[in-house]
């Protein structure tokens, strides 16, 4: 038996998918659908950018400890980024982003760092920053 889904359910799909990775993380979406790459081909057309473009709508903070970092968080105050203006590079968090570039979208280090930083000279107006991956981002 073949399931055909049509145009207006895949993008009610996909809109679910990208909700449920935003508040509830890849990793158990991915469960959720049968796997990594039935995530990455039903929830983003195995396009990385529209995987980054669900960060797109942080909230962007001073952050009260560092007064030269901001910080980028999801509403639940998780830091997803945090940019450094004194060494002119953004932590971007590891487990939530940088993980599923490389193991959904099948990047290595430098083709997830020039992807994370043309994503966020477009979506931030940060440019000429370097990316680097984050495993534990604390700044408050």
């Amino acid at each position: 038996m073949r399931i055909i889904i049509t145009e207006n359910q895949q993008s009610s799909l996909q809109l679910k998918l990208k909700k449920m990775v935003k508040d509830i993380g890849w990793e158990k979406t991915s469960i959720a659908v049968g796997g990594i790459e039935n995530l990455v081909k039903l929830g983003f057309n195995n396009n990385p950018m529209n995987f980054l473009n669900i960060f797109n709508d942080l909230d962007i903070v001073q952050s009260k400890e560092r007064h030269y970092c901001v910080l980028f968080r999801h509403e639940n105050e998780n830091n997803m980024m945090v940019y450094d203006r004194k060494s002119d590079e953004v932590y971007i968090n590891y487990g939530d982003i940088w993980l599923f570039l490389e193991d959904g979208f099948g990047l290595n280090y430098y083709e997830t760092q020039e992807l994370t930083q043309e994503w966020l000279s477009e979506t931030y107006n940060l440019r000429g920053v370097t990316t680097t991956a984050c495993f534990s981002i604390l700044v408050v």
